[in-house]
């Protein structure tokens, strides 16, 4: 039985993209609570023990006003998906991005899931304000 099969979600995980000032704050940005980085760590390892093909789908929150002040870009809109499924994909290079209405889809390359599981690391230990990848396919990551 695949490792991430038996993954349960745990704890607040928040995605968004913002509608405006695209200039300062591209592509998405990510935070959780406590519970959800502890999760989000446990299927991300559980992913990768899996490896090529394996993929789960988290439960998504909106952002809580407390998400939105860290990166404080005022009184910007946002968007944010309902779900968000991770996929191992060995054919990409680091990550892509994909929004299908209410559902986001993040394939992560091998490089992608050391980083990604780094930047979880950091949100859980209230560090971010930075972001991985390049214009709509960078992540930021923030605590809060």
């Amino acid at each position: 039985m695949k490792r991430s099969h038996a993954w349960q979600q745990h704890g607040t995980v928040s995605l968004w993209r913002y509608r405006e000032n695209l200039r300062n704050y591209p592509g998405w940005h990510i935070g959780a609570d406590a519970d959800g980085c502890a999760s989000m760590l446990a299927l991300l390892d559980a992913l990768a023990l899996d490896g090529p093909g394996a993929t789960r789908t988290l439960q998504l929150s909106p952002p809580s006003p407390a998400q939105l002040a860290v990166p404080n870009n005022r009184d910007a809109r946002w968007d944010a998906p309902a779900t968000l499924r991770l996929t191992v994909d060995e054919d990409v290079a680091f990550w892509q991005w994909d929004v299908d209405g209410a559902r986001a889809t993040l394939q992560l390359g091998d490089a992608a899931m050391g980083s990604l599981r780094q930047g979880v690391v950091d949100i859980a230990a209230g560090r971010g304000d930075y972001s991985l990848g390049q214009g709509t396919q960078a992540l930021w990551f923030w605590w809060g």
